[in-house]
């Protein structure tokens, strides 16, 4: 078959071949050009009017190169059917998939207002669909954790926040980019590992104060009795230093135990004023190195002196203690500890420990603020360690609304910073804070 642009040259020779005969070749050739371009608008005013139809158009009864076109345009549209088909059993099924998921699920647009939502975002969030449909979450659920969660854009480790449908249900909320600025939110009944967990607390902050009373008084008698002079207990002295050595172990577990404890229990907010950080920390060099004695460490401490932070001071003096009695206990004889208490460029007050110790390998970091963690169990039992240091020292930065960052390299050191919110920087009286 011959193209459009042969057939038509082959129109145009015919009709300036009869013009030729007849004496009139450019009106003939004239005459047929227009006549061609009138077919092929008349066919192509014809096509638009059918796909104007939507899917009830039909082919036309027409040969040649329209006829074609026409062929062409119903092979795609039976093509995109087929795929609309397709897509549409896959969208039902998924939408039945994502229904039958006991989380509660909900499509959200740039907006954060809400396009689709399954049953269990009905029945855990208190949403109704499709009314609900177009509009903002924000404004359907109302708890301000929930509300501030969605402002941020989310986070890493979502949010908690109480059921908006339900009294005494928790659920935990996170969100997941798709698409062009879309997000999907998965919340999370939690309410048994809630209960679960307010469980564990209870018992182990029961346990720790019931046990805290008769270790008291098994530790003084043994203080008694290492410190007495009579000559029976000297072939018992090894054993009785052991046994207070331990005991006093025992009990300094139990002291952070029921500290993490008192910082787990968000009811129990102590009061907070302006702490003089350079004071407590020049105590607490003179500490550590009374706890380094012949293992000599170098602690130093850089501190500005009109640089004070408003907070709780012995939950402060608790973090601080632990990053700096971690930093003597867990590095070699003669290494070097710095203390350093700055603000940083954000103008946020911030505690540096740093040491020149061994390091911690990498796998390790991202799990050591968890209870009882130990990097080497036994190297951290002869040094006193309980490894509940560094899950104290999380928790009370998060109680003030600020965050601790671990960096290590092996064969180089370790460094802790706690980085307290601008907002509770204060200034020592009679003196500015360095900026």
């Amino acid at each position: 078959m011959l193209g459009l642009l042969g057939r038509t040259l082959l129109a145009l020779a015919g009709l300036a071949g009869a013009g030729w005969l007849s004496g009139y070749p450019l009106t003939f050739l004239l005459l047929g050009s227009w006549g061609l371009l009138a077919w092929h608008l008349y066919q192509l005013v014809r096509l638009e009017r059918e796909l104007a139809k939507g899917k009830d158009w039909r082919i036309q009864d027409v040969g040649g190169l329209w006829g074609e076109v026409y062929s062409q345009l119903f092979k795609l549209q039976k093509q995109y059917e087929q795929r609309e088909r397709l897509l549409k059993g896959t969208l039902g099924k998924f939408r039945e998939a994502i229904a039958a998921v006991p989380d509660a699920a909900v499509a959200l647009d740039d907006s954060d207002a809400v396009l689709w939502a399954n049953q269990a975002a009905e029945r855990l969030l208190g949403l109704h669909m499709p009314q609900d449909s177009g509009q903002r979450l924000a404004n359907l659920v109302r708890h301000p954790a929930f509300v501030a969660f969605l402002g941020s854009a989310g986070g890493e480790e979502g949010v908690e926040f109480p059921a908006p449908s339900e009294s005494g249900r928790i659920l935990h909320a996170r969100l997941i980019p798709y698409g062009q600025g879309q997000r999907l939110l998965i919340a999370t009944d939690i309410t048994r590992m809630h209960r679960l967990e307010q469980v564990r607390r209870d018992f182990v902050a029961n346990v720790s104060h019931e046990l805290r009373t008769p270790l008291t008084v098994i530790n003084g008698y043994l203080e008694t009795l290492l410190d007495s002079d009579d000559p029976c207990i000297e072939r018992w002295q090894r054993p009785l230093r052991g046994m207070a050595q331990q005991s006093g172990r025992m009990l300094h577990i139990i002291e952070d135990l029921l500290m993490l404890s008192r910082l787990e229990n968000d009811a129990e907010r102590r009061p907070e004023k302006a702490v003089a950080m350079p004071e407590l920390l020049a105590a607490l060099a003179e500490d550590a190195i009374a706890l380094s004695g012949e293992r000599g460490h170098q602690v130093q401490v850089a501190a500005d002196p009109g640089l004070w932070v408003q907070g709780c001071e012995k939950e402060i003096r608790s973090a601080c203690a632990n990053l700096v009695f971690n930093a003597v206990r867990h590095t070699p004889a003669g290494s070097r500890v710095e203390i350093r208490w700055f603000v940083d460029e954000q103008g946020c007050p911030c505690l540096q420990v740093a040491d020149n110790g061994e390091g911690i390998p990498a796998q390790h970091i991202p799990r050591l603020t968890e209870r009882f963690y130990r990097v080497d169990k036994g190297r951290q039992r002869e040094s006193g360690g309980t490894g509940l240091g560094l899950a104290i020292v999380k928790h009370v930065m998060q109680r003030h609304g600020g965050q601790l960052g671990i960096i290590s390299q092996l064969g180089v050191g370790s460094t802790f910073t706690c980085r307290f919110p601008a907002e509770r920087r204060r200034m020592s009286p009679g003196k500015s804070a360095l900026g």
